[in-house]
């Protein structure tokens, strides 16, 4: 009896690599800038391979790639098994990386709560480093894995925390502010509906898929006790960032009133840098949330960094929540 051919080859593996950089960018000059090589390497070994297995796997057009049929099929296969493999390597050296920690949360939570707490945690564990990222939202634990990040640090309505790698740190609230200066220039704010006369300045993307106005609708409907339909009368004007570290900049500068969470402007508030334009703080139906990437949980810098975190959060929560209940009136909102 014949025996049949062996149709995964050393050559074949070798260049799966640059069929899967290739494919992901449909750009042979893009994918030779990801991994390091010539535009003519990864031609060379897409040519090798299509060879190797007798059929076209590209597309070539006169400025782009396009994967055929065959190429698609394949390169779903190849992306899968190539990521598991990341995984798994991972998962069987723990050895690796235990002085350092990298972390990804959202910019304005990482300039204005996290990096000023890194200091205290340098003192406690000068050993470990931080590779912190300030990026919107979230990722998949595949692609935490991918992109070699042990600890996601979100803000938002989830995710799932009964899940064993994800702990909620602890709850926000939203609180009207602007600076000492503008009090004097614009008409008096005496109550929650004044405030229809004043620029609102917004944070658009405060959590993934918010609705609009998301953080300015919650706090007037609840302080407001407003039906639905007189709530988006009421918030929908002002200006709009896709960060609320510059929504809370503009109202620094008096440039209107911002709908600002608490733990972000605690600082501001003790100071006077920022005052409440009304005293009632509503709390969110969001909160923060700290997602563990399970192929990272032996490392011991990664767990003494998590429970740094959840420790520093519950005693910020604490000194948070009794210095709003001195200076305003605190209105609960349950998510």
């Amino acid at each position: 009896m014949m025996r049949s051919q062996k149709i995964v080859t050393p050559l074949i593996l070798h260049a799966l690599k640059y069929f899967d950089a290739a494919a992901r960018h449909l750009s042979f000059t893009r994918a030779a800038a990801e991994l390091h090589v010539t535009q003519g390497a990864i031609s060379q070994q897409i040519k090798g391979l299509e060879e190797q297995v007798g059929v076209r796997l590209f597309v070539r057009l006169t400025r782009s790639l396009k994967l055929t049929k065959e190429g698609n099929e394949l390169h779903r296969v190849v992306n899968r098994l190539l990521q598991e493999l990341e995984l798994q390597l991972q998962s069987i050296q723990p050895s690796l990386g235990l002085k350092s920690v990298a972390i990804r949360s959202s910019p304005s939570f990482s300039m204005m709560w996290l990096m000023p707490r890194l200091s205290h945690f340098g003192r406690l564990y000068p050993e470990i480093e931080i590779h912190l990222r300030g990026e919107l939202f979230g990722m998949s634990a595949l692609k935490m894995s991918a992109e070699s990040i042990d600890i996601l640090v979100l803000y938002g309505q989830g995710p799932d925390h009964s899940n064993h790698y994800v702990t909620r740190l602890m709850s926000e609230y939203l609180v009207p502010v602007t600076n000492s200066e503008y009090f004097s220039q614009y008409p008096a704010i005496q109550q929650a509906s004044d405030l229809t006369q004043h620029m609102l300045l917004h944070d658009d993307s405060p959590w993934e898929n918010a609705p609009p106005y998301a953080e300015w609708g919650e706090w007037v409907r609840i302080a407001t006790q407003c039906a639905d339909d007189d709530v988006q009368d009421f918030i929908r004007h002002g200006h709009q960032y896709n960060l609320s570290h510059l929504a809370i900049n503009a109202a620094t500068y008096g440039q209107g009133v911002a709908m600002a969470r608490t733990s972000l402007i605690l600082d501001d508030l003790a100071q006077h840098r920022l005052n409440p334009a009304v005293p009632i703080c509503v709390q969110t139906s969001a909160a923060y949330f700290l997602v563990l990437n399970e192929h990272a949980s032996n490392k011991r810098s990664v767990n003494i960094f998590k429970e740094w975190m959840i420790e520093e959060c519950r005693e910020f929560e604490k000194k948070r929540n009794d210095f709003l209940s001195a200076i305003t009136r605190m209105v609960s909102h349950s998510s």
